[in-house]
């Protein structure tokens, strides 16, 4: 996998070590350049490799600002983020950046991906965004492309992107050296939209990512982005976000400052599911909220996971109830990172 050397992995991690030295062990040997980019409260004494990682540790620094600190440090043609407690399997980040060396147009793309939840001495896997396994936005302009992702939830933030968009994207967030914005929400958002400003999007058929089921953790810290963009309280955050993709839309597509918030305002804007996607989310954070309903809490996980299994059947990169060499290596990944106590 010597492509593998031209691809950069950012692990922005956060007071997690124990899962910060799970995943290195993982990504060890692969021939991936690793960058971590730490705001723990503590500095991380686990066992890395000199050769492959560049640690930083930066005490509370606001995840923006420790982006803009590595966006120098990138010298690969690909870069891509893995949250300290997913897995991105190393063999589909290599079949994605052949797929982007084939297709110059395309500016990011990324494949399947599953939940994985830890079970006595194994691991559960659950199919994830089954209903974008197939997407693809591959408009021509940039226009075409922000116009036509609607109803494709699943962000592009953990996809392999090119190096020179990445950096793009992340000088547009700030203004006079400060950031335009603050949320996390929005930051994913903007990077999202950046992306499709930038290029066109693919979901390739290999098993991707496997992400640690933790529920709503995000959203018991982040200030969801509908608030964001309705309370008048946080109004100049949002003008700061539409800001910056407006400038960012405007160079790209050579079109009228004018014209670029227009369209911006009018994308950020569209719900990014569908009212019954949108309506089950409520639903499943109300249950999380109520410790007597935990009962219907977990009917739910398990009506979901039974419904992913019956989606995905027959479709190998889905692999929940067979074993191949990237789910076994992500088990073992989690036995010794000593995560694999918790029940189902």
């Amino acid at each position: 996998m010597d492509i593998l050397e031209n691809v950069t992995v950012i692990i922005p991690a956060h007071n997690r070590p124990e899962r910060l030295q799970r995943l290195l062990d993982y990504y060890r040997g692969t021939g991936l350049r690793v960058i971590v980019p730490d705001s723990s409260d503590a500095l991380f004494t686990g066992r890395m490799d000199p050769e492959q990682v560049v640690y930083l540790h930066r005490p509370g620094l606001h995840f923006l600002l420790k982006i803009r600190e590595i966006l120098p440090m990138i010298s690969t043609r690909y870069v891509f983020y893995c949250a300290d407690d997913d897995f991105i399997v190393p063999e589909a980040v290599c079949e994605i950046a052949e797929f982007l060396d084939r297709n110059p147009s395309y500016s990011c793309a990324q494949g399947h991906y599953l939940t994985f939840t830890p079970c006595g001495d194994g691991v559960r896997f659950t199919p994830r965004y089954i209903r974008s396994f197939d997407s693809r936005v591959d408009g021509d302009s940039a226009v075409e492309r922000l116009t036509g992702q609607f109803g494709m939830y699943a962000s592009v933030l953990y996809g392999v992107v090119r190096t020179d968009a990445f950096i793009r994207t992340y000088q547009y967030c700030f203004d006079k050296g400060e950031p335009r914005f603050c949320n996390l929400y929005l930051a994913e958002e903007f990077f999202h939209n950046s992306m499709l400003i930038h290029g066109c999007y693919a979901t390739l058929p290999c098993f991707y990512s496997a992400r640690e089921q933790i529920r709503n953790s995000a959203a018991q810290i982040t200030v969801p982005s509908s608030v964001i963009k309705n309370s008048p309280e946080y109004r100049p955050e949002f003008d700061g976000f539409v800001r910056g993709l407006t400038l960012l839309l405007s160079e790209c597509a050579g079109m009228p400052e004018s014209e670029s918030e227009a369209l911006i305002r009018r994308v950020v804007s569209a719900p990014a599911d569908k009212p019954s996607v949108l309506f089950k989310r409520r639903v499943n954070a109300f249950l999380d909220r109520h410790p007597l309903l935990g009962w219907a809490s977990r009917l739910s996980v398990w009506r979901y996971h039974q419904k992913g299994l019956k989606a995905v059947r027959g479709l190998q990169s889905y692999p929940c109830t067979f074993s191949t060499p990237a789910t076994e290596a992500i088990v073992r990944a989690v036995r010794s990172g000593g995560n694999g106590k918790n029940g189902c």
